[in-house]
């Protein structure tokens, strides 16, 4: 291989090693940053706690280092409770992605069904899921149906009113231009319409994953029998350490899901994500 040639494969493979070099370097901040914030967590913990304990002279608020180490000595039967949260979570959201986005999307963008339907979204939004939590019970009794079913309701509006919001206010000029190109009303659907929305989606999908890990804790306190919920209900009037080690499994299960989102994020729109020259 000539010098000139290598020249050449360098300049072409340099532009590669930087953008790797740049993830790598992004990668090990993002880690860092967790790693800091997760400390100034703890150490919060441990001020409340000192000074919650000492105001009431009792061990109200176990410190993080118990509930850590309750952690570690409960690891098999913990893992066990996480398993079944997260399979009701993740099967919730992958139920409400299911119908929400969809609808969402052609209510959006037809105006007929936007006239009709979004009225009837605007009258049942603002009703608090949890009350329909009995009609739950008579349509699929007390299991991990139900569970399923009230987180998944609660994460539909959410969803589906995001998805709406973005699919109407998409700018008509794009359509146009496909449109006009000779695509059809499924193509305009899946090449204009879902790729421009998709931010929005996954943004109110990271909003509704708080929700909806407080509403699985509710159903799980309330009928089931195992879960992360049930786990913190069992030992939180006689020990603390223990609920508060169920509560920081809640939190890594909610953290997981949160990660699993970015990296869908930068799967999906990766444009969002290309390292702009200076």
């Amino acid at each position: 291989m000539t010098a000139d040639r290598k020249s050449r494969m360098r300049a072409m493979l340099e532009p590669i090693r930087a953008s790797a070099r740049f993830e790598k370097k992004t990668l090990a901040q993002q880690v860092l940053t967790y790693v800091v914030s997760f400390c100034i967590l703890l150490l919060i913990w441990q001020i409340a706690s000192m000074v919650i304990n000492a105001m009431s002279h009792n061990e109200l608020l176990p410190g993080p280092y118990r509930a850590l180490s309750q952690v570690v000595k409960n690891a098999a039967e913990l893992r066990r409770h996480f398993a079944a949260s997260a399979l009701r979570l993740v099967a919730a959201i992958a139920t409400a992605l299911f119908v929400a986005v969809p609808l969402g999307l052609v209510v959006g963008r037809e105006r007929l069904l936007d006239r009709f339907l979004s009225p009837m979204l605007y009258i049942t939004y603002p009703i608090p899921q949890v009350a329909l939590i009995l009609v739950l019970f008579i349509i699929f009794g007390a299991g991990n149906v139900t569970m399923v079913a009230m987180v998944a309701l609660v994460l539909v509006f959410q969803i589906l009113m995001s998805a709406r919001g973005a699919a109407k206010n998409l700018d008509e000029d794009h359509i146009t231009s496909v449109v006009s190109a000779g695509a059809s009303r499924w193509q305009v659907y899946r090449h204009v319409v879902l790729p421009a929305t998709i931010p929005d989606i996954l943004t109110s999908l990271r909003v509704s994953i708080g929700l909806g890990v407080a509403f699985l804790y509710i159903a799980e306190t309330t009928i089931m029998s195992n879960g992360l919920g049930f786990y913190i209900k069992k030992h939180m009037l006689f020990a603390r350490d223990l609920a508060f080690a169920g509560i920081i499994t809640l939190a890594v299960l909610g953290l997981i899901l949160y990660l699993a989102i970015d990296a869908l994020e930068h799967i999906l729109c990766r444009w969002k994500h290309v390292r702009r020259k200076p």
